[in-house]
């Protein structure tokens, strides 16, 4: 039965050296900046349409 090299990195090892090169960092956060600012405006309409009706605008 063939086993693996003990220097040959893991699947998980092999995935996280993959996302942490620098293109996949900024794709990574580029879609987290993109996500966190839809959450703030889906929060402040959320909260605009919740006060709305006790305000005269």
């Amino acid at each position: 039965m063939p086993t693996a090299a003990p220097d040959r990195p893991g699947l998980a090892d092999r995935l996280f050296f993959k996302i942490t090169q620098p293109h996949n960092l900024a794709r990574i956060l580029r879609w987290a900046w993109l996500i966190s600012l839809m959450m703030l405006v889906f929060g402040y309409l959320i909260i605009y349409f919740r006060v709305s009706e006790y305000l005269n605008i």
